[in-house]
This record gives C-alpha cells, structure tokens and sequence, in this order.
C-alpha cells in the first residue's frame, strides 16, 4: 500500500505539471478564446484533476513514442522528470497560485478529509487483490516487453495476445518503476479508479445544491462500478482503464451541460479525451461520437477563429493516434489488429491473415459464452443472444432490461425532437419551445440536443460492444450509464413537477442520501469481510506481484524462451516467454531478439 502511494504521489506531480503546461498552451492560443463584442476571454479550467486528466493523456502519448525508440524505464523516467522541472520553474507563479486555490478548497469546508480517505482507501484496494487472469497470461508479459524493449516487430508471433496493443500498457511500463526496484508495480489501474472514485465526492453536495443533477446518477453508478472492480483493480487490465476514463468523460460532460458551458474548449478537450479512450480499447470506437458537440459548436456560427480551433483540434487527434497506430503495425503488422478488412500493408512480420480472422472470431465466439470456434458460425442470433443473458449475473440482467427499456424512450425523444425541430408544423415548435422536457435553460437541466447526443453515443456503445465480443467486463460501463443517462433525465422532470412542495423534495433527498451512506456502508462492509481472509500485512508495505507459474524452456535462434508447463499462464518474470512451445512456428528477422519475430507459416 505504502509503495502504492509514493508512485501515485510520483504520478499525480509528474501528470498534474505535464497536464498543467498543455492546457495553459492550448487555452492560451486565441482561436481557443471565447471572444465577445467586447474582447475575448481566456478559458479558465474550473477543477484541478483536469489537469491531471490531460497529463495522463500526455504522458501516455509520450510513453509510446519513447517504446519506438526504446524500452520506457529509466531514460524515459528522467526526461520526463526534466520535463517537469522546466515547466515548474517556467510557471512558478501560476503554479503557486494554483495550489493557494487548490489548499482553499481542501481545507476550506474540511474537503482534505473526504479526498484523503478516498486516496487511502483507494491505495489499499489497488495495493492486492484477484489478478486478472488475462493479466498472468499477456498483460504482464507486454508491459514487460515495453519496459526491456519498447516495441519488437512481429511481436505478436509469439503470441496472437501481445497484439492486443493498448496504450494503457505504455502507460503502465512508464510508472511500472522496474528501474528502481527489479519488480514492475502495477498501479495505473487503481489511479484511474482513485480519479473516478475523486470525481464521485460531489454526491456530498446533494443536500447543499437541493436538488439533483443528471450527473449525480452517472455517479452512482460508478461508485457501484467501482465496488465491482474493487477487489481486481490491482491487475493492470485494459478493461478497467477504459471503463474509469468512459465514465470520468460521461460525468464531466454532464456536469458542463447541467452548467451551459459556453466555450467551446473543454469539449474539445473531453472529445480528446475520447479518441484517448479508443488507442486504450477499440471496443471505445463509438465514443469519437461525442466530437459532434463540439464540431458543431464550432461551425455553428463559424469565424476564422472557430475554423482554426477546429483544424488545431483535428492534428491533436491525430497525434495521440498516431504513436497507437504505429506500434499497432509494428507489433502486428496489421492497422488494427485482429481487423483483417483493412488489409495495408504486405510485411514480412505479418501475423498471418487466417490466424488473425481466427483470433477475432475466438474473440467473439468467447463472448458470446461459447468455446467451439468452427461450430460458433451455425449459431443463429436468437439462439446465441438468449444463451448469453442467462449466462450473464442478476443485476447486469435487470440494467440490460433496463437498457432495452431506455433505448425504446431514446427512440420516442428523437422522433419527437426531430418533428418538433426539423419538421415544419408549427404546433410542434410552438410545444417544444414550453415543454420543461426541452428547456435548456433550467437550472438542472440538460440541454435536450446533447442530451440525444450523448446517450444515442452510449447506446451506440452498447451495440456495438454487444454484437462484436459482448463479455460483460468489457462492456459494464455501457450496460451501466445508457439507461442511467435516460432515466436520470425523467426523474429529474419528475423532481421539478413537484419543486413547489419544498417539504416533500427535502425529506425526499435527505432519504435518498440515507439510503445512499447505508448501501455505501455495507458495500464497504462486504469488502471487509472478503478480505479479511486473505489480508497479508506486507501488502500495506509492498504491493502484491503478479502470479509465479512453473515454465520449461526452448531455444529458439540461440535465445531462450519460456512456455508453462501447464495451462498458459507465465506471469512476469520469465521472459521472454509464450503460452505453449512455438519451435517450428516462429523465427527471429535477425541475429537478436529485437530485429523482430516472424512467422513460419
């Protein structure tokens, strides 16, 4: 726990100076201004873990750009510190000013309290638990790969797995602090769900507002999410850094909806953040929707400002896909990997094309709860989609419902918009313009276009997860904010049809807020005793390891490799190493391991 702390201390310094000097960069350019008649104005963030949140995406970006050059350790550690130390000095002023405001607002109503416990209590989860199985089988070994070598052509030769690029595990060799200690820490997970977990603190004021907002429901939503992956955050899965970014994106646009943020700014940057959520897990694909928002912004009444904001906003796009794209063809030799249908290149380190359609059909056929890969394509839909709900738990059934339920009230919203607003009929205008349903100026309310925009994007995720690999871990985000984004809205209508009976909303809140400390508490409670079983005091010190298995060995072109004796698991520490015995199967491009892996086929 201890050594999860000092690297999450290490983390937030190095992200929250990274983050700080590129905001300040973007919002300083003109075109990023909100300009008035009266001049323009200068976007100035409201919350301190945006920055954070940019450093993150930052410092991800350059993690892989470093693995194309070399392995992320050391080096990479100490040009960022270098980094960091410049931009301290260079916004000194600035920078003290910031943490004068930051100190006001932890220690002004005893804040410092609530976001302390959450960082303890966060720090323990993350400092052991269940490691993921997927972690001992690939995810260890391709942080590994990142932290010895950087990216190695044809990696995914030796196993179809290491293809699997994501650029959370980039992201994990840069702080993994293998250099210092010999063993690779695994906390960028728990740092996600530590932010996620941060950003719920605002339920706190329910009370104090005296009414909800539609955020409020996406942040119950995470904190159960969170709960859920408790025990496991300590692995270093992809599925848990996308989920934690999806939900932070979803909330913290909410929040600037219910608020009627006018610059155009942290849109961009939250679409931004959105591509990020793609070069994580391409499962994301959908959420690039959500740059409708801000496109339209900026051609809604365009000026040469707004048409240079946009072209900015596009090249940044592209620089923090493009370092994803790249190891994506290095490691594969595919675009996008395991997708056969974009077919650019002829490289010798191709992983080939038949095992690669094979991988993406196992990917679904195991999602959709079957094993046997050649019988899966005889499998009608109805048959397949009634196998898996019933394999699926109690409540994710109920949200699937719910969903269903949602996604039907979505239809009838958008119709009724679309009559209203692109329809000529002047009775439905003249109704749009007084329903409390479309007034975006209510103090609560979202604004009935980004409202479509948003959860039509969540729903879209939704589909598109459930009819590509519908396993519920990668895709629970979705299942969890698409009917909770519908429904969020209608009970809000429903608060403010009664806002005239103070009385009845004010014991109405308090009760949801009782009820909401009690299902906390005994979630919390059912944590401890789960584990207080397997508590060890050396992971209040040390954080737990990834998992040892007994390996044999092969040579291959002089070099040995390691395969486990049984099942296909390795963990970390033998390196290099695969699932099985790949003699025959693969070869070295060169003398030496890092000219790159081919296959024999």
């Amino acid at each position: 726990m201890l050594s999860v702390m000092l690297i999450w201390l290490y983390v937030i310094a190095t992200t929250y100076l990274v983050g700080y000097a590129c905001t300040n960069m973007f919002t300083a350019l003109e075109c990023m201004h909100l300009h008035k008649v009266k001049g323009s104005k200068k976007y100035s963030v409201h919350f301190q873990e945006s920055y954070i949140i940019v450093g993150l995406v930052v410092n991800t970006v350059y993690a892989q750009i470093f693995s194309l050059l070399s392995g992320v350790g050391l080096w990479a550690n100490l040009i960022m510190i270098g980094i960091c130390i410049i931009i301290a000095v260079y916004y000194r002023e600035e920078l003290f000013e910031s943490g004068i405001n930051l100190a006001r607002m932890l220690f002004g109503k005893r804040n410092w309290i609530y976001y302390t416990l959450v960082f303890l209590f966060m720090a323990y989860g993350t400092s052991h638990g269940i490691m993921h199985y997927d972690s001992d089988l690939y995810h260890a070994q391709a942080i590994h790969w990142i932290e010895e070598y950087g990216v190695i052509k044809g990696l995914g030769n030796l196993h179809v797995r290491l293809a699997y690029n994501s650029s959370s595990f980039a992201l994990s060799a840069l702080y993994s602090m293998r250099f210092l200690t010999g063993r690779s820490f695994h906390v960028m997970a728990g740092f996600f769900a530590l932010l996620l977990a941060w950003q719920c603190l605002d339920l706190k004021n329910i009370l104090r507002r005296g009414h909800p907002v539609i955020s409020d429901f996406a942040r119950i939503m995470a904190i159960y999410y969170l709960f859920t992956i408790y025990d496991e955050m300590v692995a270093p899965a992809s599925d848990y850094f996308l989920s934690t970014i999806v939900f932070y994106v979803i909330i913290h646009w909410l929040d600037m909806n219910v608020r009627h943020e006018r610059s155009y700014v942290p849109y961009i940057m939250l679409a931004l953040v959105g591509v990020y959520a793609v070069t994580i897990k391409l499962s994301a694909a959908p959420m690039v929707l959500l740059s409708i928002i801000p496109i339209y912004k900026l051609f809604h009444e365009k000026d040469r400002y707004k048409l240079k904001a946009f072209l900015i906003s596009v090249i940044m796009a592209f620089i923090i896909v493009i370092p994803f794209f790249i190891r994506n063809i290095l490691i594969s030799g595919w675009l996008l990997y395991p997708v056969t249908s974009l077919d650019f290149f002829n490289f010798i380190w191709e992983i080939p094309k038949g095992l690669a359609s094979y991988d993406a059909m196992e990917i679904k056929t195991y999602g959709r709860g079957y094993t046997d890969v050649a019988a899966y394509n005889d499998v009608p839909f109805s048959e397949w989609i009634v196998k898996w709900f019933s394999g699926i738990g109690g409540f994710n059934k109920i949200m699937l419902i719910l969903d269903i339920v949602a996604i039907l009230v979505y239809i009838v919203c958008l119709i009724y918009f679309l009559v209203a607003v692109i329809g000529r009929n002047s009775k439905y205008n003249e109704k749009l313009s007084n329903s409390k349903v479309f007034n975006i100026n209510h103090r609560s309310m979202l604004s009935f276009a980004d409202f479509l925009t948003i959860s039509g994007t969540m729903i879209l995720c939704l589909c598109f997860w459930l009819f590509s690999a519908p396993l519920i871990r990668y895709g629970e985000v979705y299942v969890c904010l698409t009917f909770t984004i519908v429904f969020g809205r209608l009970l809000i209508l429903v608060f403010h049809r009664f806002e005239n009976e103070n009385k009845i909303l004010k014991s109405g809140l308090k009760l949801f807020c009782c009820l909401l400390i009690l299902w906390m508490g005994y979630k919390i409670a059912r944590l401890g005793m789960y584990d207080i079983p397997r508590f060890n005091a050396l992971n209040l010190i040390v954080q737990q390891d990834y998992g040892e298995y007994e390996v044999n060995t092969y040579k291959l072109d002089g070099v040995t490799f390691y395969y486990p004796v049984e099942g296909d698991r390795v963990g970390y520490y033998p390196f290099p190493s695969s699932p099985e015995d790949m003699t025959g199967k693969i070869k070295l491009m060169g003398s030496e391991i890092k000219n790159g892996i081919m296959s024999t086929n």
